[in-house]
């Protein structure tokens, strides 16, 4: 069986982008040489998706806004694909680095 996240098939980085990207109403609110960054509104998720490069293995994340006992709440869902031996160091580099990018915003 394929694995899922976030209700859909984990695939390779170009058939995984393309897929989220032809969602209707996703945009794409930034593109690097080595991540893209998705919005789905309509699903209230955020993709971001992180091209593999030498040992590095393809890595996704996707971040989904809940409701849970009456408190809204993010819910946090990785996986990478190819090389699975550097992915805890992958996800653990973007999610720090997107800490950073967001503290500002938190004053």
């Amino acid at each position: 069986m394929a694995k899922q996240l976030c209700e859909r098939e984990v695939l390779p980085f170009a058939a995984m982008a393309a897929a989220i990207k032809a969602d209707p109403g996703t945009e794409v609110t930034r593109e690097t040489a080595s991540f893209v960054e998705i919005q789905d509104p309509k699903r209230l998720m955020i993709w971001t998706l992180v091209k593999p490069s030498g040992d590095q293995p393809a890595a996704y994340i996707c971040r989904r806004v809940v409701q849970e006992d009456g408190q809204v709440k993010i819910h946090l869902s990785a996986e990478c694909v190819g090389r699975t031996l550097n992915c805890d160091g992958v996800i653990g580099r973007i999610l720090s680095e997107q800490n950073r990018a967001m503290a500002p915003l938190r004053r």
